[in-house]
């Protein structure tokens, strides 16, 4: 992978700065961090597809922008390589996901009733909804408001960011924690509540009902 980071000695110092400045969560150094992420686009595709480019690049920031701030990155020498390393952990990780998301996908294929099915689908998005409004009632105000207007409301990026004053890369980086957040709760609630059996995406796309 060809990227424009450099290893000479003023590049390191300047690392270590940078390093420091996102340990304090300086929004500016953040915003280089997010640059330095973007050389990984191409990997990123490459491996996983162009359908959510945008969100897996998010995820591999806030993934290493939590690391740094942990003082998980003791080096700040081995910012690229850091960088490189969870970029190719987070494409392996998607990757097994998706193999065994399919898998037990195919499991299933046989399982439904064919005079059942689409009352067990009904109350199963029924069952989604509620446990979506449910915890979105139980996050932070911010995470809430963005993700009723993007994936309720239907509202565009910049819509959102105009009316509640975001950067785009503020808007993506809140939205990209808050989706995952919102997914892994409700992946918990519902394999306890069916006995380990979730099939498919369970985030609703839209909601009128969302609040």
């Amino acid at each position: 992978m060809q990227t424009t980071i450099s290893n000479s000695g003023a590049d390191t110092k300047q690392y270590g700065e940078l390093v420091e400045k996102i340990r304090k969560k300086n929004p500016a150094a953040l915003e280089e961090l997010y640059g330095l992420v973007k050389n990984f686009t191409y990997f990123l595709m490459r491996q996983l597809g162009a359908e959510e480019l945008q969100d897996n690049l998010h995820d591999v920031y806030v993934t290493v922008a939590q690391a740094i701030t942990a003082g998980k990155l003791r080096d700040p020498e081995r910012l690229t390589a850091f960088l490189t390393t969870v970029a190719r952990f987070y494409t392996y990780t998607q990757i097994e996901r998706r193999v065994q998301i399919r898998n037990r996908l195919t499991g299933l294929d046989n399982i439904d009733v064919a005079d059942r099915s689409s009352l067990e689908r009904r109350a199963y998005e029924k069952q989604k909804f509620t446990l979506v409004r449910q915890i979105l009632s139980e996050m932070p105000r911010l995470d809430r408001e963005i993700l009723r207007r993007f994936y309720f409301e239907d509202q565009t990026k910049e819509q959102i960011c105009r009316e509640m004053n975001l950067t785009p890369t503020q808007f993506r980086n809140i939205k990209s924690q808050a989706k995952l957040a919102l997914t892994q709760l409700g992946l918990r609630k519902l394999t306890r509540q069916r006995g380990g059996r979730v099939r498919g995406n369970w985030l609703p796309v839209s909601s009128p009902a969302a609040a």
